[in-house]
């Protein structure tokens, strides 16, 4: 912990000390943000805890045919992608079960939960055109959101205050296409909104394609003063290819090239290994003010879903059905002096698959493998309660109740050993507490600590392998999570700064193996694992001078580090502990200068380090470190009034790195690395016009 006491020392006692100097009057846009968080919707310098906002023009901020650049702005937060539309996000490190998807994170949009019950998320069926805003809560939220050891990610849909359309297009490197176009309509008690996105490229690698359209229409009805309801449905056509997995040799050699084929399994290529899903989701919110002190909000939603997997070694098709929905009762009140907000409700789930596993024969359906129904439910209760206290100290306290159950009957099986029947699965109930108290010392200065407990069962997906094994062994990881930190603001409003260490200590922790039965993988616990690290974000308004030819210059820094080790991990014989822990970055550094013009004119430059990432427990290969910069410029005028056009172009991977972003992690025959695009372009323009 030495590491990270100095470190916390230098970033927050010595602020302390210096704004313990500031006048009452000092304010930063830091402490304007409201953020949901543990439902007590405070400023985030009321909120204790890691929390973060990614507010619209960071989202956006580079590239809009991807999630990556605004979720990467963030410390302690990491999203891969190993092809276009493959995305695995990780918030502390927590990507270590992910062979693919999203998992350990949970995810609602539109307070709908878009995380399935299984626990993993389908991610990749949202484009960024239907996200305005995401708040990410970093570090166990099991109290209030269940399952998910490495946090919780909200998202909302794109809204507006007033009547327009608009449309946008964009052409780049690799046949990137994309085309969007939305609509708003207000009217007296509420507004409809239409959002549209197509998107499609052929990738930089052999089966990188890409291909997605998003249709998304919301609304909002103000029923009287006292009820909202809000609809959201969606529509999500996706097919992506999946190239693979490259050895450090082919890597060298020819990093376009996709998985080669070989004794045991198809190449990529011949496999025509991609993922076709489309989906569809429904969901109505209640917003009622029951009595002056008491408020409900109720979610209902249900999804449907066809996905088919061609892939190297096997051929998926799954139906898939789920719905639920999640209610919470708000009780505010003043005990004496004390505000007081007390949140009860519940959240469950429920799915039901078909899903078939073939032989892939040339990209086509082969023989039967197996066949399974499969039936799970979760659910979970929870209490929380938000206290201002006195002398502008805040304590947030929750605890949840949590179960899950797997039913997987094996309708027919053509596997050598295996059996039809019925194979059951219900984890033990988790009860999840957390506490957190923040005392604010002026608008510029607050610290804040917390511990919080945190699970994560195994999904789907790691109960029942591609391979045909049920791991009716597998068990939830166990977590509990100590906190402290800072945020603030210094010289006035021009500089905020969030920072956070922490120290995780993660039982029974599940990683990725190779199969014995081919190169598929399968899924273990492995003990324990010690997680210490430091997230640092710092934003400077540099420039603010509206009268001038450049208006306003914004410099960001965030700053992740990830001192991650196995604890108590043998394996056939081979002692991984004190390892450091597989596909972790110890250091992260995003930095970010922003500018804009008095003619319309800006521009973005990004720069990205990553270090070093160990690809295998025993620690003997590394991916290496990389340099990324991005550049993005253009002209945003109105060109008369009520209508404006933006116009703009950019450039990913300016210094032409040879880098892997994303990386297959204890990898069968050595096939680690994911190449990324080298040096490309893109270009657009949009139109908006306020009606």
């Amino acid at each position: 912990m030495n590491k990270i006491s100095v470190l916390f020392l230098l970033f927050t006692i010595v602020p302390a000390f210096l704004l313990a100097q500031e006048p009452d009057t000092l304010y930063g846009d830091l402490g304007e943000v409201v953020v949901t968080g543990y439902e007590g919707n405070r400023s985030v310098m009321e909120s204790p805890g890691a929390i973060a906002n990614i507010d619209p023009e960071r989202i956006t901020g580079f590239d809009e045919g991807s999630l990556l650049y605004g979720l990467n702005t963030v410390p302690g937060v990491r999203i891969e992608q190993r092809a276009p539309g493959s995305y695995r996000v990780a918030i502390r490190g927590s990507s270590l079960r992910s062979p693919f998807g999203v998992r350990n994170v949970k995810i609602y949009w539109n307070d709908i939960p878009f995380t399935e019950p299984s626990g993993s998320t389908p991610l990749n069926l949202l484009d960024v055109i239907n996200m305005q805003e995401v708040e990410v809560i970093k570090g166990p939220a099991g109290s209030i959101y269940g399952a998910g050891n490495g946090g919780a990610l909200l998202l909302e849909s794109r809204q507006s205050e007033n009547n327009e359309i608009g449309v946008g297009s964009l052409f780049g490197s690799y046949g990137l296409q994309r085309y969007t176009a939305y609509a708003q309509s207000q009217f007296q008690n509420g507004n409809f909104r239409f959002n549209y996105a197509n998107q499609q490229s052929d990738g930089y690698r052999d089966q990188s394609f890409f291909s997605r359209q998003t249709a998304e229409l919301s609304g909002r009805f103000q029923l009287n003063d006292r009820q909202i309801i809000k609809t959201s449905f969606l529509y999500s056509d996706l097919n992506y290819g999946i190239p693979g997995p490259l050895t450090e040799e082919q890597f060298a050699q020819d990093p376009t090239q996709a998985r080669q084929g070989n004794p045991f399994a198809l190449g990529s290529v011949q496999a025509n290994a991609s993922i076709d899903q489309q989906a569809f989701l429904a969901g109505i919110s209640h917003d009622a003010q029951i009595s002056e002190n008491i408020s409900n909000l109720t979610t209902l939603y249900g999804t449907f879903s066809a996905f088919e997997n061609p892939f190297n070694l096997d051929y998926k098709k799954d139906s898939r059905k789920s719905g639920g929905g999640r209610t919470r009762f708000y009780f505010d009140t003043d005990i004496g002096e004390v505000r007081t907000r007390f949140t009860v409700g519940g959240e469950l789930q429920s799915a039901n698959y078909a899903a078939r596993n073939f032989e892939n024969d040339s990209s086509e359906v082969g023989a039967l493998n197996f066949d399974d129904e499969i039936k799970i439910q979760s659910s979970l209760i929870f209490v929380n309660t938000e206290i201002d206290l006195p002398n502008d100290f805040y304590v947030t306290a929750g605890l949840s109740y949590n179960r899950l159950e797997y039913s997987l009957n094996r309708l027919v099986t053509n596997l050598s050993g295996d059996n039809t029947g019925l194979a059951e699965k219900t984890f033990d109930p988790e009860i999840i507490p957390r506490v957190g108290l923040l005392k604010k010392f002026s608008p510029a200065l607050s610290l804040h600590g917390s511990v919080s407990f945190g699970f994560s069962p195994p999904t789907i997906e790691e109960f029942r392998t591609n391979e045909g094994s049920i791991a009716l062994d597998l068990e939830a990881e166990q977590g509990v999570n100590y906190e402290v930190g800072a945020r603030g603001t210094l010289i006035g409003p021009r500089i905020t700064y969030d920072i956070t260490t922490f120290f995780f200590k993660l039982d029974e922790t599940i990683v990725q193996q190779p199969s014995d039965r081919n190169s598929t993988v399968i899924f273990e616990n492995t003990g324990s694992t010690d997680q210490y690290g430091l997230e640092a974000a710092i934003n400077w308004a540099i420039i603010r001078n509206m009268g001038a030819f450049l208006e306003e210059m914004d410099w960001s820094i965030s700053y992740t580090f990830h001192d991650f080790e196995f604890k108590d991990y043998q394996k056939e014989g081979d002692d991984f502990s004190g390892n450091k822990l597989t596909g972790v970055a110890p250091h992260i550094l995003v930095s970010t200068l922003n500018t804009k013009t008095a003619t319309g004119i800006y521009s973005s430059l990004s720069y990205n380090f990553t270090d070093e990432i160990p690809l295998n427990d025993a620690n003997t290969v590394n991916s290496e470190a990389y340099h990324l910069v991005q550049l993005k410029a253009g002209l945003k005028r109105q060109v008369k009034e009520g209508v404006s056009v933006d116009v703009f172009a950019g450039i990913d991977n300016l210094l032409n790195e040879k880098y892997s972003l994303g990386n297959d992690l204890n990898a069968f025959s050595g096939r680690y690395y994911q190449p990324a695009a080298p040096r490309n372009w893109f270009g657009g323009v949009k139109l908006n016009v306020e009606l």
